[in-house]
């Protein structure tokens, strides 16, 4: 099962801090593109229920590191894995960036995977990934080229390279 998370779900207090409310899934995949976490639901949905748990949300919910904070606290705590598609590059989400960076160090066994929300490749971003740098231009093109079927190949191989599934990807 998923949580999808494109709009705020929970309550947003009189500073704007938003609350997701989702609970903790193996896999955490945030990104501004709409477009790109509905293919990504649908793509859960085809996988079926032996496919680790993963939560999709809107990271503009996030921009607020009390939003943030809350987020990783409740949410990426229990991820293992942790896909960004950050459109405008860490300049534009500084906080969430560098938080993402020590969420990765603070624990063995996570991986975060950054790449660009846009077409224009940023080598800053996916050298920031704890995957091999091929690997992060994988899944970057995946969510480039877009729809569930891209989506399912972006799922299977983060599986396979990832979390050490045994699935089939092209």
């Amino acid at each position: 099962m998923h949580l999808f998370a494109a709009k705020p779900g929970g309550f947003v207090d009189d500073e704007g801090i938003v609350d997701l409310q989702q609970t903790p899934a193996g896999i955490v995949i945030l990104s501004a593109a709409d477009s790109s976490l509905s293919a990504l639901a649908l793509a859960v949905d085809r996988l079926g229920e032996g496919y680790p748990s993963v939560r999709l949300a809107n990271w503009m919910n996030l921009v607020k590191p009390a939003a943030y904070d809350l987020y990783e606290d409740r949410v990426l705590e229990g991820a293992r894995l942790v896909i960004v598609s950050l459109l405008g590059g860490s300049a534009y989400w500084p906080y969430g960036f560098e938080r993402l960076q020590v969420w990765a160090e603070a624990k063995a066994g996570r991986q975060l995977i950054v790449v660009p929300g846009c077409d224009a490749p940023d080598d800053a971003l996916l050298d920031a990934s704890t995957i091999p740098y091929e690997d992060a231009h994988r899944v970057w093109r995946f969510l480039r080229e877009g729809g569930a079927d891209n989506a399912e190949q972006l799922l299977r191989f983060v599986g396979e390279r990832c979390l050490g599934m045994d699935l089939e990807w092209r």
